[in-house]
């Protein structure tokens, strides 16, 4: 039996309008290699089409299934490409005949009856964890036996859909193989501009699950942190720099220090082996979970940039949307950061429920006063799965329940906006957006810093970045005086 899994097509464009798309980043898709590395694992053949990557059209696409002839097409969905999504189960039913199709993914994890309903050409759905799940589904397959007792399996039962009781979690992430890199096009991954110095610079996911409990994160891999032992880690690690000559690292763990000493024992294997003099890396965390001795050990053993959700400088809507950090948390960690010698990168975000435009501004403002080396604002989007996206669908503040509108990333782009906080509206929280980028981005304070980074080696990206925030249409707020 023959499995083809893929990631569905949305350009760069499409998802961070014109301008930011010629410096969006274009990742590897971990989770279709986590999934084909056990498929393989259990002596089933697999291939990737990580169709966004390689830029199919649904032409293409097609062509691609027609010379694979797979048994089973397995397709992923997150909810800003599930249009796409629909539209290329609808193209590969309506091309091959007697093909199945098995979906999975964070928005099928949120409705897995829901994505049945939409969708009559789907046969079955994965929700949760799928490693173990997408193994017993092809051996019922293979052996012709009903799949009515398959944990984790949404299926069709005549004119109902069926959702089977929950699949336990993975509490040994250890047990599972090293994604399947090997079925991607490695050499096309690019991360974000400032995710990286040098290329090849390629992900790493060492744990699972959050404790936390911010509103407005869905919690696809639960609340159950599970993370890879270092012995894993550094194997991972020395797999990317000897195969794929990897010359950074990005672990792309929601937050990377939860574990303050298998951090510490990760760089201290990391020093050890001597890795830190052929590989940098980044990693995401949080501000409450840092200190200047832990950043400086980090430092030591090779990593050079953190990025840290922030998110409001309103201690009020902290505190509502349940981020748990104090304001002057987040004054120490950019602190500590810069003085252990690490790049930060601050993520905010505009719009928040209750949220006044004077509290926007403060937002606007603490940033500057923190100082990272980077921000990205982004317009508050309630996504399905989250805390926030019940309350304001329930409180009647939700906008737009259309799939298209969630296709764009963070209000960069002329779609509507899913969520306007009640007494604000769509056009001003844009405008926001615009004039927080210009302002932080266009000070002479800024700029200088820059302009001493500035090498060869990364003028493009420089460049590139510049394109983008003139051609994003910041300069309209200026204009208005936000």
């Amino acid at each position: 039996m023959k499995v083809v899994l893929i990631q569905p097509c949305l350009s760069l464009k499409e998802r961070y309008g014109k301008a930011l798309g010629k410096v969006g980043p274009s990742c590897e898709p971990l989770g279709l290699a986590y999934l084909a590395a056990a498929i393989r694992n259990n002596d089933y053949e697999v291939e990737i089409i990580d169709a966004s990557a390689l830029n199919y059209t649904n032409k293409q696409l097609i062509e691609h299934l027609k010379k694979s002839k797979p048994d089973l097409v397995g397709i992923s969905i997150l909810t800003p490409m599930y249009l796409r999504a629909k539209e290329t189960i609808h193209n590969i039913k309506k091309s091959i005949k007697n093909i199945k199709i098995v979906v999975g993914g964070p928005h099928v994890t949120v409705f897995p009856k829901l994505t049945l309903e939409e969708n009559p050409e789907i046969d079955f759905a994965i929700y949760g964890e799928a490693e173990h799940t997408i193994v017993e589904v092809l051996d019922a397959l293979e052996k012709k036996s009903s799949l009515k007792k398959i944990k984790g399996l949404v299926l069709r039962d005549k004119d109902k859909v069926i959702i089977n009781p929950a699949r336990e979690i993975i509490k040994d992430i250890d047990t599972l193989s090293f994604p399947a890199r090997d079925l991607l096009p490695m050499k096309i991954y690019r991360p974000a501009p400032t995710y990286f110095n040098k290329l090849p610079s390629y992900l790493i996911l060492t744990s699972r699950g959050c404790p936390y409990n911010c509103s407005y994160c869905s919690k696809v891999m639960g609340n159950v942190y599970r993370a890879h032992s270092v012995k894993r880690v550094i194997e991972e690690m020395e797999l990317l720099i000897d195969i794929y000559n990897a010359k950074e690292i990005i672990f792309r763990d929601d937050t990377f220090t939860v574990n303050r000493q298998r951090v510490e024992d990760l760089c201290d294997e990391i020093i050890k082996r001597k890795i830190h003099e052929k590989i940098k890396w980044t990693c995401m965390s949080r501000v409450n979970l840092v200190d200047l001795e832990l950043l400086q050990k980090m430092k030591k053993a090779g990593c050079w940039s953190m990025h840290f959700g922030i998110e409001s400088g309103s201690q009020r809507l902290l505190d509502l949307i349940q981020k748990g950090i104090k304001l002057e948390q987040s004054r120490n960690a950019i602190k500590w950061a810069r003085k252990a010698g690490i790049e930060t990168k601050a993520f905010f975000m505009i719009g928040l429920p209750t949220e006044t435009k004077e509290e926007s501004l403060a937002t606007i403002k603490f940033s500057k006063e923190l100082d990272p080396d980077w921000v990205q604002f982004t317009i508050t989007t309630p996504y399905p799965g989250t805390k926030l996206y019940n309350i304001t669908k329930k409180d009647g503040t939700l906008k737009s329940f259309k799939w298209e509108d969630y296709q764009t990333w963070a209000g960069w782009s002329n779609k509507d906006l899913v969520y306007v906080p009640e007494g604000r509206n769509a056009d001003e929280l844009k405008e926001l957006q615009r004039y927080a980028m210009r302002s932080f981005y266009f000070r002479p304070k800024f700029i200088l810093r820059q302009i001493k980074n500035i090498n060869h080696k990364n003028i493009k990206l420089y460049l590139n970045g510049f394109y983008a925030l003139l051609k994003s249409g910041i300069k309209k707020c200026v204009s208005k005086r936000c």
